[in-house]
């Protein structure tokens, strides 16, 4: 890891991170930057804030992010940004961000292809990691190593952040942004087989996997391979689920089906 400051004529000048999001993610991202660096977090959650504020050496500012002026000033003179916003705000916040010339690590679950604006980065000449969370995310770097050391013909990863307590009815609590865990169940999911690029809709292709001290979970498609499909495209199968606790895919679809 790089170091985190620069010393000048006996002065210590610490790296600027600004933290855009200070949500359930976002909030434990400043927190673990904060230790090391000079963080900003940035939200319009005030509450949110002045937790961060009261508890941490953090820095906070309250902003509307989507207002495209007031954060391209914002992270007009910092060093890195690290964009955890919902994933509907995803796609022209790190576009505001690239056009300011900032290189930016981005963990929203935007619907959008981040890849529209490959050129735009390299044309400002910064560097921008998207889709960075727990998955997307890590294993894109799993898939990204092994394919470096053998030939894979079959790429498949189960991910789910499940409660330790069961709570009737859902047995879920969400993790992240509300907003993207529902998109997780409208979103098409898109997986590879025998070279061909399929679409199937969320939570079909059900199955049981046990896991050891853990005990039976469900398993379904959802659209988590996304960059893997055109960076890994030799690879003729690849596939990605979602795990939750048996019968949360009954719930949820009945809810779909209620509109």
């Amino acid at each position: 890891m790089a170091h985190y400051a620069i010393k000048q004529q006996n002065i210590i000048y610490m790296k600027t991170i600004v933290v855009l999001g200070a949500g359930m993610v976002g909030k434990a991202i400043a927190i673990d930057l904060s230790d090391r660096y000079r963080v900003i977090a940035a939200d319009v959650d005030l509450n949110s804030l002045n937790f961060l504020k009261a508890n941490y050496p953090i820095e906070t500012v309250g902003i509307n992010l989507m207002e495209e002026d007031d954060l391209k000033q914002l992270v007009q003179n910092c060093d890195l940004v690290v964009s955890a916003v919902p994933g509907f705000m995803g796609y022209q916040t790190l576009k505001s961000v690239i056009e300011v010339g900032k290189s930016v690590v981005d963990i929203s679950f935007m619907p959008e292809d981040f890849m529209d604006l490959n050129s735009l980065a390299a044309k400002n000449g910064i560097t921008a990691l998207t889709d960075c969370g727990v998955a997307p995310g890590m294993p894109n770097l799993f898939a990204g190593y092994y394919n470096e050391l053998m030939e894979i013909e079959n790429f498949e990863y189960c991910v789910g952040g499940l409660p330790k307590v069961k709570v009737y009815p859902f047995y879920y609590k969400a993790p992240f942004s509300p907003i993207d865990v529902i998109e997780e169940y409208t979103r098409p999911a898109r997986y590879v087989e025998k070279g061909q690029l399929l679409v199937k809709p969320a939570l079909s292709d059900p199955e049981l996997l046990h896991f050891d001290n853990v005990g039976t979970l469900e398993a379904f498609n959802t659209d988590g391979l996304r960059s893997l499909i055109s960076n890994l495209p030799h690879i003729p199968n690849m596939k990605e689920k979602t795990l939750r606790y048996p019968g949360h895919i009954a719930l949820i679809s009945a809810l779909k089906a209620a509109g």
